[in-house]
């Protein structure tokens, strides 16, 4: 359940370099939300990880819960140049929809687009 959370989570705030009050409740990105978390549940369940019936419904209502000025470690990261933790959240998340013939369109645009930053500022560009 913690994978993910983190795994999508971090991956849009990163993305949106914003923290998640300023995110959750956007009807725009809700749905990016939901398919991040359900991408993320049916590889999980494909490698067959026991997870609730009601899995995605827990996650979205434990984000609910989040302070409004939080933000993913990730995301912070990239906000300083720092190595990002991508390949093990959203690039995993993808790399196993591929190994299970799981769409992962979410996680893959995730993984693809913080893909430069992998090695911080120093090392843009190398992954």
């Amino acid at each position: 359940m913690k994978f993910i959370l983190l795994a999508s989570n971090a991956g849009i705030m990163a993305l949106a370099r914003q923290p998640i009050g300023t995110l959750r409740d956007d009807p725009d990105l809700r749905p990016i939300f939901l398919a991040a978390y359900q991408e993320t549940i049916d590889v999980g369940r494909a490698r067959g990880v026991r997870l609730p019936a009601d899995a995605r419904e827990r996650i979205v209502e434990i984000t609910g819960h989040f302070p409004p000025g939080m933000k993913a470690s990730m995301a912070l990261d990239l906000d300083r140049g720092n190595r990002l933790e991508v390949p093990w959240l959203s690039g995993k998340v993808a790399e196993l929809g591929r190994q299970f013939s799981i769409p992962t369109p979410t996680h893959n645009m995730m993984y693809a687009m913080l893909k430069p930053y992998v090695m911080g500022a120093a090392g843009q560009g190398r992954v």
